[in-house]
């Protein structure tokens, strides 16, 4: 059981890193870096969840990378008024 809030992103984005063997580690990165929140928040709720499978956290990983994909379109839109 953890809470990722208490420490630095990057211990986050290394926990949900280990469930692929690093095959995700840009895209966690970039989510760190542009909704590091939502990654501290996800990788808290499924380290309390017992016996979590690599395809759940995949899933996951999907849904950090769509909201950076919407952080960076927000601020593209924000920059170019």
């Amino acid at each position: 059981m953890d809470n990722f809030f208490k420490r630095p992103v990057g211990a986050a984005v290394l926990y949900l890193n280990d469930f692929h063997f690093g095959k995700n580690l840009a895209v966690l990165n970039r989510a760190a870096r542009k909704v590091p929140k939502d990654v501290q928040g996800y990788a808290s709720l499924i380290s309390n969840v017992p016996n979590v499978s690599p395809d759940t956290v995949q899933q996951i990983i999907n849904l950090l990378d769509v909201h950076a994909n919407d952080a960076i379109a927000a601020e593209n839109e924000l920059f170019s008024e």
